[in-house]
């Protein structure tokens, strides 16, 4: 089955602006740009337990990276945000200079993937980039390595010798037009866009950290921009539902009365249980260092005795001394000897059973240096051949939701607790007065203007025209037996039903926002004209990746035009 079209739904917004005695023509090569915010899935995440339906050609990297940058170079998007980024230098990079697009790329130092904007050279030009570590602002509640990049752009209109590749677009034309072009065959638009693209917080009891760090780029956001006044466009993976607090924050709509008191309560009791392991870190660490004196001790005792038997065994015992050659005794044994040893051999004090050599603290919680950064501890249910297996009855409990984390059938899930030694996503350790209580986030998120989702028009538009469906692979799927989750059929504030499609989890994640505000002074006027649809799940069978979409998450795409300011 091949990748099914996606097509792209006009917009409200584009019919206000075309159509009525104010009606504006836009130019079909000049004024538009398609923008795209895609989570590519690092090949570094890639595990078979996650995704059990994927074929192995779907799961290999020669296959992924060709099949992206395809689909990619498909779309042929003018600008673009993308996640979970790695083979940076090695693949995409070369492959998107190649196509023409200039690039900005970063990831935190202890993750192997990161965040990109990249842009094609003749419709934009660079004027500054910023990138943001949210584990650097604040007091986090873990060890995330989650990053924010920024990138302000200055438009270009293309001179009509070099038209757009990206233009086949359904509104009217004007005609071309002689303009005033620089050096380069391009004309300057009047504003700038402030591009800024983010992965926040993977984990499903990350919705406090997640709100926090919505607030934060938020504030670097208008930091950043205080002296630019560019318009602001956002791209990325926020992994929060449209059930999260951040989501509802930042789009304003209705939060559920308990949501943020909840938050709270969460963080408190993280807080009291992070400590509580510290504690008992600390304990045990202090028995393991008496443990490790008490084995020394025994060690230089032992010393003694072997000492004692060297000596023991240079003398000659039973009188063979001075008894006759055959080796028999002549007289009474010596009762001066310090030990006598009898024929089988020395017989040493009794000692405590040896210990294994082992690092005196494996069996503590995992410590991270310099911050403070405690894991819970790994049971092992008694396993013979070294395999660690995740025992849920020891977690605590603000780590296991019934609904979430303890019936979850999500192999991701049910090993929360079993974080790799690196350190990466660790509870922090820190007093409760250090963390900004979860009002206080949700307050200053509210004091930004709003963030509007542009696919969140999603469910209206294609309830009465929805994508196509492919009967005969639905069939296929639902008579193949499988424990797959199915997306939500709760609320979804207008968004699409799913942007992640994964095995184990269906929701959600990414959207393209455009700040609700007038027209900055020096920001270009942007009119959301047309965004890409969600193709049915009737196409993507148990789960993604698959030999059509390599990522689990479906890439957002809407296409932009650029106003004259009035």
């Amino acid at each position: 089955m091949s990748r099914p079209q996606r097509r792209m739904i006009p917009l409200p917004s584009a019919q206000e602006l075309t159509q009525g005695p104010n009606a504006i023509r836009l130019h079909k090569k000049k004024d538009r740009f398609l923008f795209m915010t895609y989570n590519l899935l690092a090949q570094a995440l890639v595990r078979r337990d996650m995704f059990p339906h994927a074929t192995q050609k779907a799961l290999r990297w020669k296959f992924r990276k060709q099949n992206i940058l395809q689909e990619f170079l498909g779309f042929a998007p003018d600008l673009a945000c993308l996640q979970e980024v790695d083979f940076w230098d090695e693949v995409y990079y070369p492959a998107l200079t190649k196509a023409g697009y200039e690039t900005a790329y970063y990831k935190n130092q202890n993750k192997k993937h990161g965040c990109a904007i990249i842009w094609r050279k003749t419709r934009f030009e660079k004027v500054e980039q910023k990138t943001l570590e949210y584990d650097d602002h604040g007091q986090p509640t873990f060890t995330t390595g989650n990053i924010g990049l920024m990138v302000a752009l200055k438009p270009l209109k293309q001179a009509a010798k070099n038209p757009d590749p990206n233009a086949d677009m359904v509104l009217p034309d004007e005609d071309d037009e002689k303009e005033d072009t620089s050096a380069n065959g391009h004309a300057e638009l009047p504003g700038g866009i402030l591009v800024a693209t983010t992965h926040l917080f993977w984990r499903p009891d990350g919705s406090y950290e997640r709100l926090r760090q919505a607030s934060i780029l938020l504030d670097k956001i208008q930091e950043w921009n205080k002296d630019l006044n560019y318009t602001i466009l956002l791209g990325g993976d926020f992994n929060t539902t449209p059930r999260d607090a951040a989501y509802r924050a930042m789009t304003r709509n209705e939060m559920p009365a308990q949501q943020i008191p909840n938050l709270q309560k969460w963080l408190e009791d993280e807080v009291d249980r992070v400590q509580k392991a510290e504690a008992a870190a600390a304990e045990a660490a202090e028995a393991a260092a008496a443990l490790a004196a008490q084995q020394a001790q025994a060690q230089q005792d032992g010393d003694s005795v072997d000492q004692l038997v060297a000596q023991a065994e240079k003398l000659t015992l039973g009188g063979t001394k001075n008894g006759a050659s055959n080796g028999t005794t002549t007289g009474e044994p010596k009762n001066d000897l310090p030990y006598r040893a009898p024929p089988t051999g020395i017989i040493l004090p009794k000692q405590a059973p040896a210990v294994p050599e082992k690092d005196a603290a494996a069996d503590l919680p995992y410590r991270a240096p310099p911050t403070g950064i405690i894991l819970p501890k790994q049971a092992t249910n008694g396993a013979s051949n070294g395999d660690s297996k995740l025992d849920l009855a020891v977690l605590p409990q603000t780590m296991v939701d019934s609904k979430t984390f303890k019936d979850s059938i999500d192999p991701k899930l049910q090993q929360l607790a079993a974080i790799t030694a690196s350190g990466e996503d660790a509870p922090v350790v820190a007093p409760l007065e250090a963390f900004t209580p979860a009002q206080d986030l949700k307050t200053a998120i509210e004091a930004h203007p709003r963030c509007v989702s542009i696919y969140g028009q999603y469910e209206t538009l294609t309830k009465d025209d929805p994508a196509e469906v492919n009967e005969a692979a639905a069939a296929q799927t639902a008579a193949t037996e499988s424990t797959a989750s199915a997306p939500p059929a709760v609320s979804t504030h207008g968004e699409p039903t799913f942007t992640n499609f994964a095995t184990w989890f269906k929701d959600t994640l990414d959207y393209v926002y455009l700040y609700d505000q007038p027209i900055p002074e020096s920001g270009a006027q942007l009119v959301p004209l047309r965004l890409l649809e969600i193709p049915d799940k009737s196409f993507l069978g148990h789960g993604l990746p698959d030999e059509n979409f390599s990522s689990d998450h479906l890439c957002l795409m809407v296409e932009f035009a650029i106003l004259l300011r009035p």
